[in-house]
């Protein structure tokens, strides 16, 4: 069955099959209220969309993807996606941006019935299953408010936390050394399919590894603010050990009038951690960036990262803006 046919929506509202490419800006739109509504400040772009939605991986365009209108517009959009852990057990990923006009508990739990009972269909009898979703949250020890409110009425649990950090200027960065026998290189054209597949494996362990197929290297290469120029490669002899892929978004820039570079993709190999390439390789990020005209920065962070990467990007003058809760729920028939 269609994702879409398993919709039952609150009188008014429409569900239907995605169309490809020509809903795509209609998408972008809506994802952009929903991150801003939440307290993020990024600007996806059609272009965004366009990579990243022809790279997907676990996720069947014809049967995953549902459309939502209402009075004939675009109003929300969900897909599903089945992610395979390294300890065999299956993350069924709810995802359904909503404009904010029409994020309701009514809408959400119809978004929620609908892709719960289109991914238990995957599973096949497995018990090691369990439903995954983030919704902006307060933080730890406060009551969730919200979608974070009517996730946990429906059972969900907070399992873990992300965040939004700033740094709001780029003033006053430390001169930070890479460790001896330790160096940053330039990146060729050549080396950045394995770049891209040092990083996923650094995450190789963590709670939401997953092992890398060519989809989601493609789709990472594919996405349009990729610029080689401004990354930080940490090598050591022939092995890479530490990085940082800096990009920016000049059309977001332009609409928040801010100049803003985000420092992402952060990761240091597991041999290699606690010392000192990961913060060493952001500072020179943030000079980078501050030699293209940037005067601020920002990044995501897992709050429970093993590399204690939220005190460090904090020590390095950014402030936390916005937390995300990474929500749970283990599923029965």
């Amino acid at each position: 069955m269609h994702l879409a046919e398993r919709l039952q929506l609150p009188d008014g509202y429409t569900a239907r099959r995605y169309l490809g490419r020509q809903d795509h800006p209609a998408m972008t739109g809506v994802l952009a209220a929903y991150l801003e509504h939440g307290g993020d400040a990024e600007m996806p772009t059609i272009e965004q969309l366009d990579a990243n939605y022809s790279h997907l991986s676990n996720c069947d365009p014809d049967t995953d993807i549902a459309i939502i209108e209402f009075d004939d517009r675009v109003v929300g959009y969900g897909r599903v996606i089945r992610a395979d852990g390294e300890d065999g057990a299956i993350d069924c990923v709810v995802f359904a941006p909503t404009h904010p006009d029409h994020l309701t508990q009514s809408v959400v739990d119809a978004w929620f019935d609908a892709q719960e009972a289109h991914m238990l269909e995957w599973l096949d009898g497995d018990t090691r299953a369990r439903y995954l979703a983030f919704a902006v949250h307060p933080g730890p020890g406060e009551p969730a408010t919200g979608e974070a409110a009517w996730l946990e009425a429906r059972g969900y649990t907070a399992t873990g936390w992300g965040a939004t950090l700033v740094r709001p200027d780029l003033e006053n960065i430390p001169e930070l050394r890479l460790p001896d026998g330790v160096e940053a290189r330039p990146v060729r054209p050549d080396q950045m399919r394995r770049i891209w597949e040092a990083h996923l494996e650094a995450f190789r362990g963590e709670w939401d590894f997953q092992e890398p197929t060519p989809e989601m290297v493609d789709a990472e290469l594919a996405e349009p603010y990729v610029d080689r120029t401004l990354w930080k490669i940490a090598w050591a002899g022939d092995q890479i050990v530490g990085q940082v892929k800096s990009y920016v978004n000049p059309q977001e820039n332009l609409a928040r009038g801010y100049r803003r570079g985000y420092t992402e993709e952060i990761s240091t190999h597991h041999e290699w951690r606690n010392r000192g390439i990961a913060g060493a390789l952001l500072a020179m990020s943030l000079r980078e960036l501050r030699s293209r005209g940037m005067t601020e920065a920002a990044l995501s962070v897992d709050t429970d990262n093993p590399g204690g990467a939220f005190q460090l990007y904090t020590n390095l003058g950014f402030v936390l803006t916005t937390y995300e809760a990474v929500y749970t729920k283990a599923i029965s028939r």
